[in-house]
């Protein structure tokens, strides 16, 4: 068994986190068994943030963190090797890295530094916090990851820059997806958790930003997202 310790739902998303909705989708297109652990503190953590998992073997108790480590950690333990081409493989980790390292960090700043989406954060999130905190605890989180945005570089950048940036982000993802079932071809592959945890995170969020726009510019991305809702349904 294996407890899976995640930020909560929120939106029609199973998490508010794609780096948690990442490993969940994971570990169901594998058929692992597993429970979810609502956490609000990162600080529970051992690296500080989520997700992380407990996982329960007849060899005793392991914690693993991060999302990616903890999927390599699972793929060696069941057997869950990807069969794909080495060199399609390789393409699926730039595109992993272009997502998580670089896309990522337009969708934070469409999230906690436009204000159009703070706004929706402060509503939407302070319920997750003890009465009267939530606005303070966000106001001191949203100043955290600025301030990552900004030694990133993103952050350094203007409004309209920084959605551009997206917007061709998610132009490569269009363009190499094409009209293939999965990003590396018609086989489901790792890559798919991350592309779909990240896309779907834009379109179900209720905050209208330019990088939702983009995102709505490119229909096989849309699809791609409608496709996994229903093979996961």
């Amino acid at each position: 068994m294996i407890d899976l310790h995640q930020y909560p739902a929120v939106w029609g998303l199973s998490s508010l986190s794609p780096f948690c909705i990442k490993l969940e989708i994971f570990m169901k297109r594998n058929n692992l068994p597993y429970r979810i652990v609502n956490e609000r503190n990162p600080a529970r953590g051992p690296k500080g943030k989520m997700p992380f998992i407990r996982h329960f073997s007849r060899d005793g108790e392991k914690i693993v963190a991060d999302s990616t480590l903890i999927i390599n950690y699972l793929t060696d333990v069941y057997g869950l090797h990807c069969k794909l081409d080495p060199v399609l493989q390789a393409q699926g980790l730039a595109f992993q890295r272009m997502i998580e390292e670089h896309l990522y960090f337009v969708l934070l700043y469409s999230r906690w530094v436009d204000p159009k989406g703070w706004a929706v954060i402060k509503k939407e999130f302070s319920p997750f916090f003890p009465l009267f905190l939530g606005r303070l605890i966000l106001s001191v989180i949203r100043r955290q990851l600025t301030k990552q945005a900004i030694a990133q570089g993103l952050g350094r950048h203007s409004e309209k820059e920084v959605y551009e940036i997206g917007r061709r982000d998610l132009q490569a993802l269009s363009l190499f997806l094409g009209d293939k079932a999965y990003l590396l071809g018609n086989e489901w592959s790792p890559i798919d958790a991350t592309l779909y945890a990240f896309m779907t995170t834009i379109l179900k969020a209720p905050i209208e930003s330019d990088l939702k726009k983009s995102l709505n510019e490119f229909p096989n991305l849309v699809a791609y997202c409608e496709r996994q809702d229903s093979e996961l349904s």
